[in-house]
């Protein structure tokens, strides 16, 4: 995993990336809530009570959703879900012999383990899709591509999802 408190968003023309900072220009950066928001590491909690009336309520999502706001103004957001786009980008990036940007590689990485379905190790193409061997094979290719080790106990399990889905040339009656 990498230091979560390296990474800032970045947004020019509505477009939003994700730069992970040496330590120094971490400094020279600070994050915003907004960043903090969409790490999971936005702790601060203004309101220790509940909103004594609608109006109250209102004003406080209000004071939120403006400190989450990016410098041009409007709201980032994520487009997590689709379980095909990264093994689409990690397959294009090996073929035309790319480099990742600083802390992606291991970000991906993370993110494809977390999003192996428990159950059986296998992926969806979408993270609420039963297993199915699109979705399996394409991240596990992704995750080797990577430098994810075969016997990686991720890939093991996927591999044996494959398996009992009737593999890739096959098929599962």
């Amino acid at each position: 995993m990498t230091d979560f408190d390296r990474w800032r968003l970045k947004v020019e023309n509505g477009r939003q990336t994700w730069h992970y900072l040496e330590p120094e220009e971490a400094l020279a950066w600070p994050q915003t809530s907004c960043d903090k928001y969409w790490l999971g590491t936005l702790t601060s909690e203004p309101f220790k009570e509940p909103a004594g009336t609608p109006k109250e309520a209102a004003i406080r999502g209000f004071q939120f959703y403006k400190e989450l706001q990016t410098e041009d103004g409007h709201w980032a957001g994520e487009y997590g879900g689709p379980m095909f786009l990264i093994p689409g980008l990690v397959i294009s990036m090996y073929i035309t012999q790319s480099p990742f940007p600083p802390g992606y590689e291991t970000e991906l990485i993370r993110y494809l383990k977390n999003r192996a379905h428990k159950s059986d190790g296998g992926w969806g193409i979408h993270i609420e899709s039963d297993s199915n061997v699109f979705g399996t094979a394409l991240n596990y290719v992704a995750l080797r591509l990577l430098g994810v080790p075969a016997d990686d106990p991720v890939c093991k399990k996927a591999r044996l999802c494959l398996q009992n889905l009737g593999s890739v040339i096959g098929h599962h009656s």
